[in-house]
């Protein structure tokens, strides 16, 4: 089983969905009924958000990274809708899940699982263990400052909330030498996927998920998980493994402009 998955999910909103719930009369086009529920979120929020509830939102792209009891990379992949469809997509995310033991996300617990969650309902998936069927009250959902089963980088550097609002994984990664977000923002997702430019999304998913893992990192050595010595060891062999797999995926690469893009000196400031 290994130690850590880390993982970041990009959706596009389910307009179908948004049709059924939203024009029961069937008086609108999908486009229609798409902008007069917007319309109505934004109201609700005092024009705050336009933002979808989560069982609106359907993955598009999964970005996984796991890591072992050394923090070092064992796998980096993205599952994504050019190559599965939306019930595969989640299907496969679960499986993945099912060799893991620590889960580790920017903002999971806030919309990340609940959206996995809620599209395993959709498709009939049984995630006994997710759910902690017969292990007692310990479980990935029930213990929100446990470590041993999902960290939540979000939720921990907000102190589970109180600080409002939280901060971004955009902020948080430029704050520590990370690129942060450089050519799309979340916002973009849904525009990127009508145009069909699957590549591009799952590119941006799996930049997320490797900042994430670089800024758990930086937590772990916050927290005394890591001496500054094991911290900088666990970078370097990261730096070492996304290089390598830059220069196996020829030159015009993501992961070669993310390594151009990376601050050195995150490997040296602490």
């Amino acid at each position: 089983m290994i130690r850590y998955l880390v993982f970041d999910i990009e959706t596009r909103v389910d307009k179908e969905l948004v049709k059924q719930i939203y024009d029961p009369e069937d008086s609108l086009t999908l486009e229609q009924a798409y902008d007069a529920a917007r319309d109505q979120i934004l109201k609700r929020s005092n024009q705050q958000s336009d933002f979808f509830p989560v069982p609106f939102h359907i993955p598009i792209s999964i970005a996984t990274l796991q890591a072992d009891e050394n923090y070092r990379i064992v796998s980096l992949g993205c599952l994504g809708a050019d190559r599965f469809s939306e019930s595969e997509l989640i299907a496969r995310f679960w499986q993945i899940f099912e060799n893991a033991r620590t889960l580790v996300t920017f903002n999971g617990r806030g919309f990340d699982l609940p959206v996995l969650e809620i599209q395993a309902l959709k498709h009939g998936l049984s995630v006994q263990r997710y759910f902690g069927q017969d292990q007692g009250r310990n479980t990935y959902r029930s213990n929100r400052y446990s470590d041993a089963f999902h960290i939540d980088l979000c939720d921990f550097l907000s102190n589970f909330g109180a600080v409002y609002p939280r901060n971004s994984l955009n902020l948080l990664a430029k704050l520590i030498g990370l690129p942060g977000k450089y050519t799309i923002e979340g916002e973009d997702v849904e525009y990127l996927y009508r145009q069909g430019r699957h590549k591009e999304i799952n590119q941006y998913c799996m930049t997320d998920v490797l900042q994430t893992y670089l800024l758990f990192l930086r937590v772990e050595l916050l927290r005394g998980k890591l001496t500054k010595d094991e911290y900088q060891s666990a970078v370097d062999a990261a730096g070492k493994d996304l290089m390598e797999r830059a220069n196996s995926a020829g030159t015009e690469n993501f992961l070669m402009e993310f390594l151009q893009r990376w601050d050195p000196e995150i490997r040296n400031d602490s």
